[in-house]
């Protein structure tokens, strides 16, 4: 098959979160099995690891007449990449700008033409979260579309269903040149235009990034205003688990790792922990929590911090990379000064730390209020680090209570305190916490099994 992604993010060119690492595995695995796949991304300001070939610009219908946007391709593992050039993608961040709407309509509009500028006819398009939300509905309505775009089978995946992409509508469709007899159809939130509900409407078949999370949508609490919606598109609503690359995240040959190790040799995991504990004098002795979280309210450090004292007291030690919310680095800071030996924070992100915490720490939290899928656990558990997380998402899909790692159920830290100290009686038990570790390290998190279910899918449209 040839199947075509759109993304606002792919890594390792461009990311800000698990939806450019899914876009960085999915399109490789696919390409595994057999398939063509067409990448196409905004291109950046700065784009990692990758200095496209311009062959040229596209005229793209948009905003009531036409822009002109660049066409950058380049090749990786197989995998063909096209990004799509225009000052609007020339700035210093991905996201947080007035018009982000408007810049990713511009991105979704010109799908179609870039692919077609590099010659590729797509079988199923395939888009992903709201960034990409309106273009089930373009290739369904739009105007001034290439050969054989047209009505295409389409494919929306939902990564995170708080991030929806709400602007006027009269604007909107001015924007996308699609006619103002859609003004009634799915697109309508309450009188705004809503692209990820869009999708929900016009994709031939959506899809979310665990089971667990697509049963969970359904529901207020998680829908974010479009669990009726959710409801409504259960029919053509499935749940499937993501992977990780398991290339990048393998302790067997890690780059970032000062040592790495096997599942049969465990001791050498050890090394990794004295390291770390050195560079950030915290005592080996103890056994180590580690985060590795964006710092934003989805992520529920705060409760980490709030139970800081008493995880302490439970004889933990605890270290946190991340950056975010300015407030949860103020409390980090204060929190690391006031437990020396104890607690290392480091606000900011590095990759190669990253790594090395997760091959490090005994235990990694993971308090999210709620999570699509998760990666964090997954990496986790593959490095024998054991996940202490909140029973939502696919986080229940990928960890098994006591085997591989701990959940709970309450969203306070009281919660949170019962797992940890469920973990610690665990670790206490050198025999029992070994054995979960070795477990952990034995699950299939790989990508092939994902991948062939999304093919599957994509010949159930034809």
């Amino acid at each position: 098959m040839r199947i075509l992604m759109a993304s606002s993010e792919v890594y390792p060119f461009s990311k800000t979160g698990g939806l450019a690492d899914v876009l960085g595995a999915l399109p490789e695995a696919l390409v595994k099995l057999g398939h063509e796949v067409l990448v196409v991304s905004p291109w950046y300001k700065t784009l990692k690891e990758a200095t496209p070939l311009w062959i040229g610009d596209v005229e793209v219908p948009f905003d009531g007449g036409a822009t002109a946007c660049g066409v950058g391709t380049y090749e990786k593992n197989g995998v063909r990449y096209v990004f799509v050039g225009n000052s609007a993608f020339e700035r210093d961040s991905i996201y947080g700008y007035d018009d982000d709407v408007k810049r990713f309509c511009l991105f979704t509009r010109a799908v179609p033409q870039v692919s077609a500028r590099v010659g590729f006819v797509p079988d199923v398009v395939h888009a992903h979260d709201w960034h990409t939300g309106y273009l089930p509905m373009v290739l369904e309505h739009g105007w001034h579309m290439p050969d054989g775009f047209a009505h295409k089978p389409t494919v929306f995946t939902i990564h995170n269903a708080q991030y929806q992409g709400l602007s006027g509508i009269e604007e909107t469709l001015y924007w996308l040149r699609l006619p103002t007899s859609l003004t009634d159809s799915y697109m309508n939130y309450f009188g705004y235009a809503n692209a990820m509900q869009a999708a929900l409407g016009f994709a031939w078949h959506v899809t979310t990034v665990s089971p667990t999370y697509a049963e969970e949508i359904k529901g207020p609490e998680f829908g974010y205003g479009l669990d009726g919606s959710f409801r409504h598109i259960s029919n053509k609503l499935t749940g499937i688990l993501n992977g990780i690359d398991t290339g990048i995240w393998n302790p067997e040959t890690d780059p970032n790792l000062p040592q790495t190790y096997t599942a049969k040799r465990l001791d050498k995991k050890l090394e990794n922990k004295r390291a770390l504990c050195e560079r950030f004098n915290l005592d080996p002795s103890k056994p180590l929590i580690g985060v590795v979280s964006r710092l934003v309210d989805q992520k529920g450090i705060d409760t980490v911090i709030e139970a800081t004292s008493e995880l302490l007291w439970q004889d933990w030690s605890l270290i946190v990379l991340g950056s975010g919310a300015t407030s949860l680095e103020n409390d980090l800071h204060a929190l690391t000064a006031a437990n020396p030996g104890r607690m290392a924070s480091y606000i900011g992100y590095d990759e190669g730390l990253a790594h090395h915490i997760y091959a490090a720490a005994d235990a990694l939290a993971i308090p999210s209020r709620f999570e699509p899928c998760g990666l964090t656990q997954m990496i986790a558990m593959r490095y024998g680090t054991l996940p202490i997380a909140r029973a939502t998402g696919g986080l229940v899909d990928t960890i098994d209570h006591d085997r591989t790692g701990f959940l709970y159920e309450h969203d306070r830290p009281e919660g949170f305190l019962w797992a940890s100290g469920v973990a610690r009686g665990a670790y206490a038990a050198q025999d029992h916490w070994r054995y979960m570790m070795s477990e952990a390290m034995s699950e299939d998190f790989t990508w092939e099994s994902s991948a062939q279910t999304y093919i599957d899918l994509y010949k159930s449209l034809g």
